[in-house]
């Protein structure tokens, strides 16, 4: 089993928190290796972001405490209200994340005896700041690789790979025609990198800011899963669609193709292009983080592709033309799916980039 570096600074840090405390004189020693551990953050980035809010509410966790001890008391109504207290101003001034570190600080200050309680409450503060201080300089030093920057570099990567393994799935379906057998692709290079880029971003999550807009990266997430899922059910209808034709007409009849059918395929193909187009521009953005301009879904295209649909329809019947017109609407469907969702991540780069200009003016 391999150790992590998240284990081994909690070790280190415990360790070097009682040495301290020994060494100093500084009692309870275990107050201040339990502080360590709660402090104790997963990555660099969430480390940097939460130090002075760490910081800031072991003050006020500390500050309450003196507070309500001297004041009313140390029972376990007053703990409860001080905790109380420190929650909502937490919330209020925008803290939350420190708020289970603060209660801690609360229970460790309020629980001194009451008749020495100043002297414990002063000396339990200082062992509570050495654990904390303790975990903020190994969180800072020690600490586990930079999920965030290996993340952001393979998520282009998979964009590229799951939509070209996407289009590749529509162009072989529009040319189907001139297959005699197919073989459909293994996704498993795409599924692999999918399941890796989703592992990292589990990872690099804590290190993001909004500036990183977490929305759009798990829309691009879901966007490239599908790519895989409904590039894989275009290829089985092709490998199907091949073995029909190949086991019902001649080699002849294989190489005719319907006046009103190509011209249903020749309109999926256009809508290939421009397809490939919103994609070539979508890996342009997550890579250059560049918005560059607002997009709309082309009504008029698919229009031009219902008219060719009911020209064919008024010309042709039974069992063959209804697999072919199911699966003909099947991939009409997922193109238009990609489409829509390509779009969709295309003005969400757009409006971030506006938003971005207008703090910058």
């Amino acid at each position: 089993m391999l150790i992590g570096a998240r284990t081994v600074k909690t070790g280190l840090a415990v360790a070097t928190t009682l040495f301290i405390c020994n060494v100093f004189s500084i009692e309870p020693a275990s107050f201040a290796a339990i502080t360590a551990v709660v402090n104790m953050q997963p990555s660099v980035s969430k480390s940097i972001n939460n130090a002075w809010e760490q910081i800031g509410v072991h003050l006020l966790a500390i500050v309450f405490s003196l507070i309500m001890g001297l004041l009313f008391g140390t029972n376990p109504i007053f703990i409860g209200t001080t905790v109380v207290f420190l929650i909502i101003f937490c919330n209020w001034i925008g803290w939350p994340n420190g708020i289970v570190m603060g209660i801690v600080s609360i229970i460790f200050i309020l629980d001194s005896p009451r008749e020495t309680f100043l002297i414990h409450a002063l000396s339990r503060s200082l062992s509570i700041f050495v654990g904390l201080g303790v975990a903020l300089l190994i969180n800072r030093i020690l600490a586990p690789p930079r999920y965030k920057s290996k993340f952001m570099s393979t998520l282009n990567d998979l964009v590229q790979l799951t939509s070209k393994y996407f289009l590749e799935s529509l162009n072989t379906f529009i040319h189907a025609g001139n297959f005699t057998y197919y073989q459909r692709p293994d996704p498993q290079e795409q599924q692999n990198l999918l399941d890796e880029v989703t592992n990292l971003y589990e990872h690099a999550r804590e290190e993001m800011t909004m500036d990183d807009h977490p929305p759009f990266i798990e829309r691009l997430l879901e966007i490239c899963r599908g790519f895989i899922e409904r590039g894989e059910s275009i290829n089985q209808m092709t490998a199907q669609r091949v073995t029909r034709r190949r086991e019902s007409y001649s080699p002849e009849e294989l190489q005719e193709i319907t006046a009103e059918f190509k011209e249903i395929l020749d309109i999926l193909s256009l809508g290939y292009e421009k397809l490939a187009g919103l994609i070539d521009s979508l890996s342009s953005g997550v890579t250059e983080k560049k918005g560059s301009g607002s997009y709309t879904e082309d009504i008029g295209y698919w229009e031009s592709f219902d008219r060719a649909i009911d020209d064919w329809n008024r010309k042709v019947c039974g069992v063959f033309y209804l697999r072919a017109l199911m699966e003909v609407s099947v991939v009409a469907t997922e193109l238009r799916w990609a489409n829509r969702r390509t779009i969709n991540l295309l003005n969400m780069i757009n409006k971030q980039s506006e938003k971005k200009l207008k703090k910058s003016v």
